[in-house]
């Protein structure tokens, strides 16, 4: 199989260009290798995935990027000049217009996907988790408490949103060597661009590889989910325990994934309700942001204008939102009260005014009482 063959092909088809016989060449090169068929269907559908606007020129350059750096990796170098006659660097922003822009743009998404299946098929897989290798003295922390939201900017100028209970850290040659964190919680990240040193985030569940962008990325261990929302730019996303499943969302889209470890509820012999772990396979949906229609913002941030939103989650989800941002204990002693849905949002309220609008909308009445150092719910 030729790869220039199959490369050259893909990417006239991708482009609009390819006549009738090379598309049956490329249909009969397919059907010889299902990998091969599925990989270049995957990529088609990605190349046909249009921005949630024409004008984002922010997602069109940085996905641009991602997929060029990739391709210097593999060794196949910068496609541009010798395939692009005629056209420069000079200005970024007129190269990323125009029907020469998806010829490039089909030409490095052919190059990228082809070169990983054929090249290198047993290539080491790259990590970012940024503890590897990293002694504990040469890291630094940044933390906020439960009841506690903070910002912070690091020191290559991107700033930071930490909601509570949450965790970033990062070494201490951030921004000249690399620029990789570890976040546990919850964080909205404004990054500075910089197409020679991605910003890389790591979690307990995902990878996530940035340019230069504006995302929030909530990612609590005991959650049942890791979810990440796209505001601007381009994201690259993998799962650590499916690498080869790679995602670049676009703006006002979040990835939502099922952590391996998904928190459940169980009866313990007392009565009361605790949390319990089982595994589970992961589970990855796409989706698109939700914006209020009363000041246009999203709902994936308000956190960040102190409003605790939830959406159709059950009792036992919010009430661990309400843990942190609240910093109280609460314990559900009903195990089908605790699996209510319920939506809303909470500004100025304290617990105990939450709890009293809950009780009241929810479809099966609550009691709770407040002891020293919990609140318990009860019917």
């Amino acid at each position: 199989m030729s790869i220039n063959k199959i490369w050259n092909l893909f990417a006239r088809k991708l482009s609009g260009e390819a006549s009738a016989e090379e598309l049956q060449e490329l249909e009969q090169l397919a059907e010889e290798d299902s990998r091969l068929q599925y990989q270049l269907q995957f990529s088609e559908e990605i190349w046909n995935k249009k921005p949630a606007s024409e004008d984002d020129q922010d997602y069109l350059e940085a996905t641009y990027h991602l997929h060029l750096e990739k391709m210097k990796k593999l060794g196949m170098g910068p496609l541009v000049p010798d395939e692009v006659p005629g056209e420069t660097m000079e200005n970024e922003r007129t190269f990323f217009s125009g029907n020469k822009f998806r010829l490039v743009s089909a030409l490095l998404l052919a190059g990228l996907i082809l070169g990983l299946l054929i090249f290198i098929p047993g290539e080491k897989k790259e990590t970012f988790n940024v503890q590897a290798g990293i002694a504990a003295k040469e890291l630094l922390e940044f933390t906020t408490k439960n009841g506690v939201k903070s910002k912070f900017i690091l020191p290559d100028g991107s700033a930071v949103w930490l909601n509570a209970g949450s965790r970033l850290t990062y070494s201490k040659n951030y921004g000249s060597a690399n620029r990789e964190v570890s976040l546990v919680g919850e964080g909205f990240f404004d990054v500075k661009k910089n197409i020679e040193k991605p910003f890389i985030i790591s979690t307990s569940n995902i990878n996530i590889k940035v340019l230069g962008t504006s995302f929030n990325v909530k990612a609590y261990p005991e959650d049942r989910h890791t979810e990440t929302s796209l505001i601007r730019g381009s994201i690259e996303l993998t799962i650590k325990n499916r690498p080869n499943d790679k995602i670049i969302l676009s703006p006002n889209e979040k990835v939502v994934v099922q952590n391996n470890l998904a928190a459940t509820y169980e009866k313990s012999t007392s009565g009361n309700t605790k949390p319990s772990v089982q595994v589970a396979n992961t589970l990855i949906s796409i989706k698109k942001l939700k914006i209020d229609p009363v000041d246009s913002t999203v709902f994936e941030t308000k956190w960040i204008n102190n409003q605790l939103v939830f959406r159709d989650e059950s009792l036992y989800e919010l009430a661990a939102k309400m843990e942190r941002w609240y910093d109280v204990k609460i314990d559900i002693q009903d195990e089908s009260l605790g699996e209510e849905r319920l939506t809303g949002i909470f500004k100025s309220e304290t617990v105990l005014q939450a709890l009293d609008a809950l009780k009241e909308s929810i479809s099966q009445p609550f009691k709770f009482r407040q002891t020293e150092d919990k609140i318990i719910i009860y019917r």
